[in-house]
């Protein structure tokens, strides 16, 4: 991997997400290709997301951070184990968004990033939720997209909500203080145009 960013220096920079993966396939070959698998069963169903987005919520379940240096101590076995949990959590959560929520399809999902955030949660609880939790996740993900909360500083975000979930007062209800923090109300009212607009 040293070798690897040393050539990859001087020319142009890669996203860290495929240095990553390149040190990744370095032990598991196939892992790309694999990976490339499970994108293609969600742009089935109309979900349209990239190996980042993927690798950023295997990273969240195995290591439960953002930043994608904490796989690289990983094995092939463990990032295999890793994509399965992922998968599973994403697959779950892409029903829940799509079922109780109507964001069926590419063109209206937002907040992306959400999702390792509410994997790392699934993973916790071996993806078992009662219909209270389950709510307050769906209204953290809606709040957290809805005011832009991934569209900048991804990855420290991801962090501080990862951060929130864990340790013994950690939880929903943590997650969604930091979020009230952040952005100041999570209420949402109708705005009246005025005449003639």
């Amino acid at each position: 991997m040293d070798i690897f960013n040393q050539v990859n220096s001087g020319g142009t920079k890669l996203p860290k997400g495929d240095l990553t993966l390149a040190k990744i396939c370095a032990e598991w070959p196939d892992a790309r290709d694999t990976m490339k698998v499970k994108l293609k069963e969600g742009a089935k169903a109309d979900y349209n997301f990239n190996l980042d987005w993927l690798l950023r919520s295997v990273n969240t379940t195995l290591t439960g951070e953002a930043k994608f240096q904490f796989l690289h101590d990983k094995t092939a076995e463990d990032i295999q184990e890793g994509l399965e949990r992922a998968t599973k959590h994403i697959d779950t959560i892409l029903n829940l968004i799509s079922g109780r929520l109507g964001l069926d399809h590419d063109q209206v999902f937002f907040g992306r990033f959400g999702v390792p955030v509410m994997v790392r949660y699934l993973d916790h609880r071996s993806g078992l939720m009662g219909e209270i939790e389950r709510d307050k996740l769906l209204f953290w993900f809606v709040q957290a997209g809805m005011w832009g909360r991934f569209s900048s500083s991804t990855e420290s975000f991801i962090d501080q909500d990862l951060a929130a979930l864990e340790g013994p007062d950690g939880g929903l209800n943590k997650l969604l203080d930091q979020l009230r923090l952040w952005h100041g109300w999570l209420l949402v009212e109708p705005h009246i145009s005025p005449a003639g607009a």
